[in-house]
Formats: C-alpha cells, sequence, structure tokens
C-alpha cells in the first residue's frame, strides 16, 4: 500500500510538471495552427553550395552598394559601355570660326571613359551654348563611336564702353567678349547705363543720316532715355527723348546751310521742342567775343561818320 501511494505521488508531479510546461509554450491562433503543421510537415534542405553561393552574392551586393552610394555608377557604366564598343573615338565641329575647339571640347565633358550611350545630348548643348561666342549648338550622336557638333555663332553688332572697358555685343546686347581684333572697331559704340540693350535703337537711329553716322564716335545713352551722340571733331549732339529723328533732321539742314558741325562747337543742344542751344568751345567762346567787339567797333564809326 505504501509502494503505490508513492506511484500516485510521482505520477501526480509528472503531471503537474507536464502541465506547467505546456502553459509555457506559445500558443498559436486557431487560423495559423493549420500552416505551422504544414511547414513542419516539409522536409527542409538546403542546397549544398548555399554557403560560398551566398557568400559571393553577399560581396556582389556590398560592391554594387559602394559603387552606388559613392557616385561611381556612372562611371562603371561608362568604362562598361565604352568597352563594349560604343566608346567616343570622333567628335565634328561645324560653324565656328571664333570659338576654341579644346572649349568646346572641355564643355562636352565626356570623362574618363567616354561613351556614346551614358552621353547626355541636352546637357553637354547647354553647357556649349554658355560659351560667349555660341548662340546654338545642335549636337548628334552618330553610332557606334561619333558626336557631331553644329554651331551658330553670334554676330558682333556693336561696342559697349562701360567703365574703363570696351566690350563685343550682339543685337540684344550680350557680352561677346572684352577683348577683340581692330576689325570690329568700325562697328556702333554706345555708352552709359542701358545702352548695351539699346545699341539697335541707336544702329537704327543714326542710319537715317549717313552723314552723322560716319561722323559719330559714340552714343551715349543719358538717363536710359535719350541718346547724344558725339561726333569725332568733339561736338555733342543732345537729342531730346521724344523724336530724335526730327532733330537730328534739323541739325542736318543747319549744317547744309551754316556749317554748323563745322565750327568752334562744344554742344547743340536740342532737348526742349522747339528750341536749340549752341554751346561754344573755348576757342569759338574767344573768336564770338572778338567778332562782337569788331562788329561794334564798326557800328562805333558809322556812327561817327554820320
Amino acid at each position: 500500500m505504501q509502494s503505490l501511494g508513492t506511484e500516485d505521488s510521482d505520477t501526480a508531479a509528472i503531471a503537474e510538471t507536464v502541465r506547467v510546461s505546456a502553459s509555457r509554450r506559445l500558443v498559436l491562433p486557431r487560423f495559423l495552427r493549420r500552416p505551422a503543421r504544414a511547414l513542419r510537415r516539409l522536409d527542409w534542405k538546403l542546397p549544398r553550395r548555399i554557403g560560398s553561393q551566398g557568400l559571393a552574392a553577399f560581396f556582389v551586393v556590398t560592391a554594387t552598394a559602394g559603387i552606388v552610394i559613392g557616385g561611381h555608377g556612372m562611371t562603371v557604366v561608362s568604362a562598361a559601355t565604352a568597352w563594349a564598343g560604343f566608346a567616343i573615338e570622333n567628335v565634328k565641329i561645324t560653324g565656328q570660326s571664333e570659338t576654341s575647339e579644346v572649349d568646346v571640347l572641355e564643355r562636352l565633358a565626356i570623362g574618363q571613359f567616354p561613351s556614346l550611350l551614358t552621353l547626355d545630348i541636352e546637357a553637354a548643348r547647354e553647357r556649349i551654348e554658355a560659351l560667349p561666342w555660341v548662340k546654338q549648338a545642335t549636337l548628334k550622336k552618330l553610332f557606334p563611336d561619333t558626336v557631331e557638333i553644329a554651331i551658330v555663332e553670334r554676330e558682333p553688332y556693336a561696342l559697349w564702353q562701360h567703365g574703363g572697358d570696351v566690350s563685343l555685343i550682339d543685337d540684344a546686347g550680350r557680352v561677346i567678349a572684352d577683348r577683340f581684333g581692330e576689325r570690329y572697331a568700325a562697328l556702333p559704340r554706345v555708352a552709359g547705363r542701358g545702352a548695351a540693350e539699346k545699341a539697335t535703337t541707336y544702329a537704327s537711329l543714326i542710319a537715317e543720316f549717313p552723314a552723322i553716322a560716319r561722323r559719330a564716335r559714340a552714343g551715349v545713352l543719358v538717363s536710359e532715355r535719350r541718346w547724344t551722340v558725339v561726333l569725332d571733331n568733339g561736338i555733342q549732339l543732345m537729342l531730346p527723348a521724344d523724336d530724335p529723328e526730327g532733330a537730328l533732321a534739323t541739325i542736318m539742314t543747319l549744317d547744309r546751310d551754316h556749317s554748323v558741325l563745322s565750327r568752334e562747337i562744344a554742344a547743340l543742344d536740342l532737348r526742349l521742342p522747339g528750341r536749340m542751344i549752341v554751346r561754344l568751345t573755348d576757342e569759338g567762346m574767344v573768336a564770338r567775343k572778338a567778332a562782337l567787339k569788331e562788329r561794334d567797333k564798326i557800328a562805333r564809326r558809322g556812327r561817327t561818320n554820320t
């Protein structure tokens, strides 16, 4: 009887242990129990070379991530496509006379591994058109190894004097170059704030009066409104903001009848409608005083004789 009681107590202890252990297990929700039993019945076997293949894949992924993060992805692609037969071997540039081919090639920015496939045509066009002389650039890819560049250059229109510098500008007032040859010295010259943008207005104005245009040394824009034309002998023609053509026509008539542009005159001021103010040079003032003095002397003699 004593041994039977011991066995019962041992059985009870084992049952209690099983119950406690079962209570500590993770109990899945009902809808997950069937999938879990199905997974336990699967025969999980890994491929024999999973270790070496996984290591190789890890290195490839790591190297790719390093290239991308380091910003070298396009370089690698360019090198690969260049080696594949799409390397840029020829660059044909046409239409330029003032623009250096070296400058164009630098703006093409083909890099260490020039590839026709990775060349950004639009970005290269914008960089080339930023060159001073270039008005328009057209780029084409000619597979497998050639880039063709056609350039239209800006036309020099006038000279713009600003401060102590003189720049060559186009008809839009954009500066083309600060250094240029003597072949452009005969272009119309403008000065003053805003004069570059209005150079076409000045050139058109004096073109109507060839005699003035031949002698004009510069057109000075005053207050961004009106022009003063400086002639080769220093005479300043101060024109009004309104109807400067009419003022120049008046000057031409006076010069035809009285040769005013050949006299000792510093300026002809026609800024006020219907009026003209003549400003003499110092020599002109001396000559005028002498002429007035002589006239008075002649007048006194006449009165004495009578």
